[in-house]
């Protein structure tokens, strides 16, 4: 999905002369599936790849610790020529400096890719990324501004387990981490509804991700923001959220969206298949959400306090 969007989006502004791609939790650039030990691309590599040589013309990647000199290293070796720099540190604290290194080109197209373990994603960041292209036309112009489109791992189902129905178990550390991922004590109401059994756990993960939704479009001023359900075998275990203001960028994923969760039975099939070693082949754990077709719906208003 991640590659599919890249290249339509190297498409869309193919015209231009600069396209800017972020990716704020970078990894290692390959990945090895669990069940085959096949090696496969990470992020890193496939927005490299992306466009068919009209792509993405600056790539900046953040990544903790020693892993971050590594990765330059070892794309800079793969990718000569390639405008590529790797930020060592937490992601919500360099994406900042990153953006400010390239104010030049907030007129130019630009991709953020946010793919957190858990729930290490600030809103901060989402705000940062949000304002970084505000003002690169003149006030005469007709035309519109275009936000930095993002694409975020938002850990829904990771928020039902972190703001658990026992309060005992649920530090205050963790309460923070809720403020700090929405930028707001918002999420309280649905916690609070949880715990008096208002809200089932998949109600109370659904009004999660419509509040981050809600706030996308209503705080950042996004035109629309997608999400996507990805599943496993045992059930959802996370939403992917696309927040563009280009009409573009929401017909692109949306196709894309459709695209995937037409593939579901059959990557069902397959999953089954797998689990009863019926095939040699392996797509790795997660399965989309069954939906029948992807439309936008708005969000709804989230709960406020009784």
């Amino acid at each position: 999905m991640l590659a599919s969007y890249l290249g339509a989006f190297s498409t869309a502004s193919g015209s231009v002369s600069e396209r800017v791609y972020l990716d704020a939790f970078a990894g290692e650039g390959s990945g090895r599936d669990r069940g085959s030990g096949e090696e496969f691309d990470g992020s890193a590599r496939i927005a490299l790849d992306a466009g068919e040589g009209a792509g993405f013309t600056r790539f900046r990647y953040f990544e903790m610790g020693p892993k971050a000199a590594e990765l330059e290293t070892r794309l800079r070796t793969d990718y000569p020529g390639k405008d590529i720099k790797v930020y060592e540190g937490d992601c919500n604290q360099m994406i900042p400096v990153a953006l400010a290194e390239l104010s030049d080109l907030k007129w130019a197209p630009t991709f953020a890719f946010l793919d957190p373990d858990g729930m290490e994603l600030e809103w901060r960041t989402l705000e940062a990324l949000a304002a970084h292209k505000r003002g690169y036309r003149s006030s005469a112009s007709a035309k519109p501004e275009y936000k930095v489109e993002m694409w975020m791992l938002f850990p829904s189902s990771g928020l039902i387990r972190t703001l658990a129905l026992d309060e005992g178990k649920v530090r205050n550390e963790d309460f923070e981490r809720a403020t700090r991922l929405f930028g707001t004590d918002e999420w309280r109401p649905i916690y609070e509804r949880r715990l008096a059994n208002q809200f089932s756990g998949e109600q109370a993960r659904e009004e999660y991700v419509n509040l981050m939704r809600w706030r996308l479009e209503r705080a950042l001023r996004y035109e629309a923001a997608h999400a996507f359900e990805v599943r496993n075998s045992r059930g959802p275990i996370y939403h992917m959220i696309f927040a563009t203001d280009n009409k573009a960028g929401t017909k692109i994923m949306s196709s894309i969206y459709n695209k995937a969760a037409a593939r579901l039975p059959e990557m069902q099939e397959e999953a089954r298949n797998r689990a009863a070693g019926q095939s040699t082949f392996d797509f790795g754990d997660s399965v989309l959400a069954a939906n029948e077709g992807y439309h936008y719906e708005p969000p709804w208003e989230p709960p406020a306090d009784e």
